[in-house]
């Protein structure tokens, strides 16, 4: 099986904070991050993957627009703020 087509994960090493369609989101430091995309797996993305528990505290509901939000769209966080992934 080629590397790229691997599922990994890794975690953030410090909060990231960004907008997100009209949101600003903070992403706590080591929260998982995930190379898993629509279109398979690709080291190039590191998508938060544990996010529900946030969204629910930013909007106070399971079922928000952030959350449909994060579950079709993504926040990609910037590899330099994220663990390298692992072999």
């Amino acid at each position: 099986m080629n590397k790229k087509d691997t599922h990994k994960t890794s975690k953030t090493i410090e909060d990231y904070t960004t907008q997100f369609n009209g949101w600003s989101v903070t992403i706590p430091k080591g929260s998982v991050v995930t190379n898993k995309t629509a279109m398979g797996n690709d080291d190039s993305y590191r998508f938060w993957e544990d996010w529900r528990k946030v969204a629910e505290e930013i909007t106070g509901s399971k079922n928000s627009t952030l959350a449909h939000d994060l579950t079709y769209n993504g926040i990609n966080v910037p590899a330099d703020l994220c663990e390298p992934y692992t072999a």
